[in-house]
Parts: C-alpha cells; structure tokens; sequence
C-alpha cells in the first residue's frame, strides 16, 4: 500500500510490481493500492508542496515524493511488469485511495 505513490522514477514504480509479482504464484494476486490523484493535489495545495517531475516533494529536506496514481495508470505500470488486471475484482470506493487488483499470469 502506498508505495508506488511514493516513487518520483516511473521506472521504480514498474521494478516494485516485478518485486510484488515476483513472491505471487502463477495465478495468484497482487493487489495495488495508491493515494488519488485528487488527494495528492489537494495535499500539495494545502501543504505548499513543490513540483518535481510527475508529482510533489511533500518533504524536499527529507526527500519524500507523493504522486497520485489512477487505476489506469496502475493497470499500465502492472503490464509492463508482467501482471495483468484481474478478471471480475471488485471497485471499492474508498475516498481518496486508487486501487488494482492484479493476477500474475500462469506460465
């Protein structure tokens, strides 16, 4: 949870799910779950985050990054690492939280 969010390099964010997708059996799940896209921008208005690459040093002395990521653009990273969106999940509507549920194709 939350950890995609938390990366500024795209790159990572595909290397994290290979290390998701890496412990789950052929078949099994891995679940997504990032802060929305609408929650980081309200965040970074509010708290007078900086701008940095594709989101927000929330904390630029420590280095913290925040972005918010869609359901779609979870889906697009997940494919490029191998997983793909899982068949009949359910949409939970959770207030500022996007999410995926991903299954690792069997061999």
């Amino acid at each position: 949870m939350f950890v995609l969010n938390v990366l500024p390099d795209p790159w990572q964010r595909i290397q994290a799910l290979k290390d998701a997708a890496s412990v789950a059996r052929p078949g099994g799940h891995v679940v997504a779950v990032t802060r929305s896209p609408e929650e980081i921008t309200k965040a970074a208005t509010d708290g007078g985050w900086t701008a940095h690459h594709d989101g927000f040093w929330s904390s630029q002395s420590k280095g913290t990054f925040q972005r918010g990521i869609d359901p779609g653009e979870i889906t697009a990273l997940a494919r490029r690492a191998g997983l793909v969106p899982a068949a009949g999940a359910p949409v939970l509507p959770l207030t500022g939280v996007c999410h995926a549920v991903l299954t690792k194709p069997e061999a």
